[in-house]
């Protein structure tokens, strides 16, 4: 009679472990809903490929010294770790989870070799093998925005896409080659390429267009009331506009390639006989060259901002992103890929 209460207590206790162990596994693969107003990443960073996100304490990055793979690490480059073995790109990030494009595996042994795939993914922060191909398309610039992501499709006619967080609801929203990455208050902000190059805006709500401004203004980053952008038909001048006048302010008359946006300044490379990447200020103040040549990958975290040289991928330079200009290599990136990279060797 013991020995069967014992069994019997036994069962009771497996059975409720594997209930405990279901529902956790289902909180843990559930996805909640967003805050209103959330946004994956900054315009910036997706302009310039997404390669770092900064989100809870962390910054998600593609270790361009691991073929593109995902890392994370302190925004001071410390506790530097690797997430996963595909090379990633256009990294956004919400409470629970991540989602970027994968453009395949490094190669290496782990979680992206055995998946070897491409597309829009959803990956667990905290539970890197807790992930799922929401769409596999031969896409790009992919953003978050509340609880619907939204990406480029390149298969066929180039077009917009957005689906649900859970990979639900997928729809054709625009058949456009535009950059769909600069949001606000549920709405994307574009050019017209199609036909006269002005400022649209699309309500993510309504799925309607509508003109915000008739200027042609290239890598629109709205801040407020604020565009910031390059002029196409002024030697693509960097400028800001204000939307509710529609007044332009010239920032920097050199012909400008790319740019990124952060709390002090804008960062932006310009071209012509002697390309520099420069530094300014929102306001057009204190103009600084941060360094001659031509670089691309323009990045920001609240500590740093990483470029690398034009098309090339390493090596990953940093430098101060509101302290005085200081440029080195991105020693961390590069000193985790070598300790992983000597590991898989062993």
């Amino acid at each position: 009679m013991k020995k069967r209460v014992i069994a019997i207590i036994c069962i009771a206790f497996i059975v409720a472990g594997c209930a405990l162990l279901a529902v956790y596994e289902h909180i843990q693969s559930s996805v909640p809903e967003n805050p209103a107003g959330t946004v994956g990443n900054t315009s910036g960073n997706l302009y310039n490929g997404g390669l770092f996100c900064e989100n809870d304490g962390y910054v998600y990055f593609s270790n361009a010294y691991d073929s593109g793979t995902l890392y994370r690490m302190l925004p001071d480059e410390s506790a530097v770790e690797k997430l996963s073995s595909a090379s990633v790109s256009s990294i956004n990030a919400d409470g629970k989870f991540l989602y970027f494009y994968q453009s395949g595996s490094s190669g290496s042994a782990g979680l992206g070799y055995l998946i070897n795939s491409y597309g829009v993914f959803r990956m667990a922060k905290e539970k890197a093998d807790n992930i799922s191909c929401l769409d596999r398309v031969l896409g790009q610039y992919v953003i978050l925005a509340d609880n619907t992501v939204y990406y480029t499709s390149l298969e066929s006619d180039v077009s917009l896409m957005s689906l649900g967080t859970d990979g639900s609801d997928k729809e054709m929203l625009l058949q456009l080659d535009i950059l769909p990455v600069s949001v606000q208050d549920s709405t994307f902000y574009y050019i017209n390429n199609t036909d006269n190059l002005h400022l649209m805006a699309l309500d993510l709500n309504t799925k309607t267009s509508r003109q915000v401004l008739s200027e042609d203004v290239y890598m629109p980053i709205i801040e407020g009331n604020t565009v910031y952008g390059i002029d196409i038909h002024d030697n693509y001048s960097l400028i800001s506009l204000d939307i509710s006048t529609g007044e332009k302010t010239l920032l920097d008359s050199d012909r400008t390639d790319m740019l990124n946006v952060t709390d002090s300044y804008i960062y932006y490379q310009t071209s012509g006989e002697t390309p520099q990447l420069k530094r300014i200020r929102r306001d057009g103040s204190d103009m600084e060259i941060v360094m001659d040549g031509a670089y691309s990958n323009i990045n920001a975290t609240s500590r740093y901002v990483y470029f690398t040289d034009f098309n090339s991928d390493v090596p990953v330079y940093r430098t101060s992103v509101s302290g005085a200009v200081s440029v080195a290599a991105f020693d961390a990136a590069s000193d985790a890929a070598l300790e992983e990279i000597s590991g898989n060797d062993d």
